[in-house]
């Protein structure tokens, strides 16, 4: 397969040689295309997707960046859209029509092949982020009557609207989902043995409404290739592909990491500065009063500081391996609670493991404190304030950082919004009344 770097593209265009680009560009791998799409110059993006044919276009439009998604869109022409869309898979076409304008999602579903339409129509019903939302129509179902020779001539006449054809599912005259049939048992069967008799009849499925995180966990849980998807009656419409779900594992730790720093939509390197200052002025914001809140503790100690300037240079150390603890401890937690790791069962024992954790911590490292603190000011009065103030901080850490994903996640909020901005703040709450208040006791 044809290989090209950034550098011979940009080439190409600096050189004006739009025509030349575009033989190499279609011998590219799509996955290779909308890298080098998505790193261009804004000013070549648009011309160098433009370039692509029909049958390729479909591929990188789904892999492009979503602003420049947005814009290509709304760039390009009714007709060009039709027919990437008739190239794409119904689970792709309905992530693309779903992104468009209400009127103009309508006049292309008016324009494209009708029974693709019909079938885009009925995805665009679901969530985006359940398994209705991901899953394709395109399947292969034999009846459980039909007989080996005849699957296989199913198979030869439906190929090239199928692809990665591993498993044929097994329907009954109602279409419901009874069986899974793999391709080589199918080959490896005699010709006149029915679906019925060679098909593999433990078939694990997912409910259209199944969120997609869980559909991920299925997928992970039962290291499989392909899920089918089911109603409520047990109806076969669909499958997911391990593709899709390597897509929503990406996006879903993604999600996590941006709403950890308090972000709720992507920010990529180069989204434009006034996009990121409103995704990030918000969270910025809410970090402002938490500081204040922060701040107002410290200064019930003022006099304290006031009588002993030394303890001003202490007490970042105190609140910042706090906050850091609790931040590892929030992460730990999440991570489990995401990957089902958490149950009912298990989650007092998850938070006094991350106490008894915190706790253990703050003891090695609040007596490594002790001697230094005695070593810099010669006062062990001073190194005994600042030991203790550490383990009563990462004791905080530990049971702030396990109990705030927990009750966030029983109250059905995403338990990654327990950001680290809220942790800091109640570390660093806990580290300054602890130290001051040992200090203003003790010294």
């Amino acid at each position: 397969m044809l290989k090209m770097t950034y550098n011979q593209i940009l080439e190409y265009f600096e050189n004006n040689q739009q025509n030349r680009l575009k033989e190499k560009i279609n011998l590219l791998h799509s996955a290779d295309s909308a890298q080098i799409i998505n790193e261009l110059p804004s000013e070549y993006q648009f011309t160098a997707f433009s370039l692509l044919n029909d049958e390729n276009a479909s591929d990188v439009l789904p892999d492009l960046y979503d602003e420049l998604r947005e814009d290509i869109l709304e760039k390009m022409q009714q007709n060009r859209l039709v027919k990437i869309i008739d190239e794409m898979e119904t689970d792709e076409a309905a992530d693309i029509i779903g992104e468009l304008e209400d009127d103009v999602s309508k006049e292309l579903l008016e324009k494209i092949d009708k029974e693709d339409s019909e079938d885009i129509k009925q995805l665009l019903k679901y969530d985006e982020e359940s398994a209705g939302g991901l899953m394709q129509t395109e399947i292969i179902a034999a009846n459980q009557e039909m007989k080996r020779d005849e699957i296989i001539e199913y198979i030869r006449e439906n190929y090239e609207e199928v692809e990665n054809i591993h498993y044929i599912f097994v329907v009954d005259n109602d279409n419901k989902l009874i069986g899974l049939l793999e391709v080589t048992h199918l080959l490896l069967a005699k010709p006149q043995r029915k679906a019925k008799d060679i098909m593999d009849k433990n078939v694990i499925s997912a409910q259209v409404d199944l969120d997609q995180e869980q559909v991920a966990h299925i997928f992970r849980k039962y290291d499989i290739y392909i899920l089918p998807v089911v109603d409520k009656e047990h109806h076969l419409l669909g499958r997911i592909t391990v593709d899709d779900i390597i897509d929503v594992i990406d996006e879903e730790a993604s999600e996590d990491v941006y709403k950890m720093v308090g972000l709720e939509s992507e920010d990529r390197v180069f989204t434009s500065p006034l996009s990121s200052v409103k995704k990030r002025l918000p969270w910025l914001t809410l970090n402002l009063f938490t500081a204040l809140l922060v701040s107002s503790v410290v200064g019930i100690f003022e006099q304290t500081i006031a009588r002993l300037s030394f303890l001003a240079v202490l007490m970042p150390i105190v609140a910042g391996l706090g906050g850091n603890s609790g931040t590892q401890t929030l992460t730990v937690i999440t991570r489990g609670i995401a990957l089902g790791e958490l149950t009912i069962h298990n989650t007092f024992r998850a938070i006094i493991k991350e106490i008894t954790v915190g706790i253990v911590n703050g003891i090695l490292i609040g007596s490594a404190a002790v001697l230094i603190a005695y070593l810099l000011k010669g006062n062990i009065m001073l190194g005994v304030v600042l030991g203790t103030a550490m383990i009563c901080n990462m004791f905080i850490a530990g049971l702030v950082g396990s109990l705030i994903p927990i009750i966030m996640k029983s109250l059905k909020i995403d338990p990654a919004l327990a950001s680290s901005v809220i942790i800091t703040m109640l570390t660093d709450i806990g580290g300054f009344a602890s130290f001051l208040g040992l200090a203003t006791i003790l010294l």
